[in-house]
């Protein structure tokens, strides 16, 4: 009896561990590679002060910027607008492309006290409609970002980047603006090494 009784109690065990392993995380952020990130967070050469705005509208955006955060010694930035886009992802298509189609640039919420301080800027935003999502256009807008270093970062679907550099190019003509990174649906079990790869490359980082 005491057998069988152990018996029934190891086969439930085994169950309720093969359930919890087949169960995924329904959490759309990317996947975090923790032996990655570098213990502390860098000091940018030469002392140089460091922003990492980023405008998020499903939190893939801002996955990428904490893993730009989290290598290099910076301070963190929520671009918001003051009226949120649509859930519904029709209309919100519909939105970003009359908004794209018409140069509209949506109020913010959120602003950069003093964006004097900074000599380094990373800006991250989703791909909206082939370009970057409209908020990054008000927040390039908002500031003088003359003599300071640009650097872009992006999330989307199969969407190319490269008209959302240029966007970024022509809004800060007088900036240096570095090459970017675009991160791809599907590849975000990648991005962590990525994005520290591309610091490396950029001489962010060792």
């Amino acid at each position: 009896m005491v057998k069988r009784i152990f018996l029934t109690m190891m086969m439930a065990a085994a169950t309720c561990l093969a359930f919890a392993s087949c169960t995924s995380d329904p959490s759309d952020e990317p996947g975090r590679q923790e032996e990655e990130t570098p213990s502390e967070p860098v000091t940018p050469p030469d002392g140089q002060k460091v922003l990492v705005a980023y405008y998020s509208h499903t939190g893939n955006t801002r996955q990428i910027a904490g893993y730009i955060h989290e290598a290099i010694e910076s301070d963190l930035f929520a671009i918001e607008v003051v009226n949120p886009y649509p859930e519904d992802y029709d209309e919100h298509l519909e939105q970003a492309r009359r908004e794209v189609a018409e140069g509209y640039l949506p109020p913010l919420s959120t602003q950069v006290e003093d964006m004097a301080q900074y000599n380094i800027v990373f800006v991250g935003y989703p791909i909206w409609v082939n370009t970057a999502a409209p908020p990054i256009a008000s927040f390039l807008s908002g500031y003088d970002l003359s003599g300071k270093t640009v650097i872009p970062f992006c999330t989307s679907g199969t969407s190319s980047a490269e008209a959302s550099y240029q966007l970024v190019r022509r809004l800060c003509p007088d900036s240096d603006v570095k090459e970017g990174i675009q991160i791809r649906r599907g590849t975000y079990d990648t991005a962590h090494e990525r994005v520290l790869d591309w610091l490396r490359g950029l001489g962010m980082i060792q």
